[in-house]
């Protein structure tokens, strides 16, 4: 199985002393695009948008739980993975 495009990687890195709560670092194709970080009510950070003309835009969804990122980083993938497979049937 391939492994997919974006990931998120549980991570203490960055954290202050007193933070209670994990990090993600966001992983596109196997390096590091930002790192989502836990404020009031939820997390926050950017997670990689790819465009049609293969732009990479940063994709900001709000300060939201772990599992709305999951959630969208789901959804990105299997977009990436229909693009690909696309691009594959037309060569």
């Amino acid at each position: 199985m391939k492994s997919k495009p974006i990931t998120l990687v549980e991570t203490r890195r960055g954290c202050e002393m007193m933070e209670s709560t994990p990090r993600f670092d966001v992983m596109f194709r196997g390096e590091k695009f930002d790192q989502l970080s836990f404020n009031m009510t939820g997390y926050v950070g950017y997670l990689p948008s790819v465009q049609p003309d293969g732009r990479v835009l940063n994709l900001n969804i709000g300060e939201r739980g772990i599992g709305a990122y999951r959630k969208e980083v789901a959804a990105l993938n299997k977009e990436l993975a229909a693009k690909a497979k696309e691009m594959e049937q037309q060569s």
